[in-house]
């Protein structure tokens, strides 16, 4: 029951950070009217048809943004988690010499050709 419910809660997290501007255009859409009248810079020229947009083109250049820094900050660290694993070598013994060991031939084979038992079915 635990495993499933964290299975399930680390699969919405992902979920989540994978549609993080997917949830931007979404509150674009459902705060349309109050953004271009309140947040939008535009709104004193209504001639350029912008109905807030700008507001959006800000706020998903700073998403980006900050997008693209954690990016490179988890790269930063994968790369010091590989460069760690290269200094652990460990020398272990190779065997060089290989014997093949070759069972002894066994006399006691008997092959019985059984002609009555098994054969296939006669046409007439």
């Amino acid at each position: 029951m635990f495993r499933k419910t964290f299975v399930y809660l680390l699969l919405l997290s992902l979920v989540f950070q994978c549609l993080g501007s997917l949830g931007l255009l979404t509150w674009f859409i459902v705060n349309r009217e109050y953004i271009t009248n309140e947040l939008c810079e535009n709104k004193e020229r209504p001639m350029m048809h912008c109905n807030g947009q700008c507001v959006l083109m800000k706020k998903l250049k700073k998403w980006g943004e900050a997008e693209s820094q954690d990016s490179e900050r988890y790269i930063n660290k994968i790369e010091a988690l590989v460069i760690v694993p290269e200094t652990l070598k460990l020398k272990a013994p190779i065997s060089t010499l290989r014997q093949w060991i070759v069972p002894p031939y066994s006399g006691r084979y008997y092959y019985l050709y059984a002609t009555s038992l098994f054969h296939p079915p006669r046409m007439t």
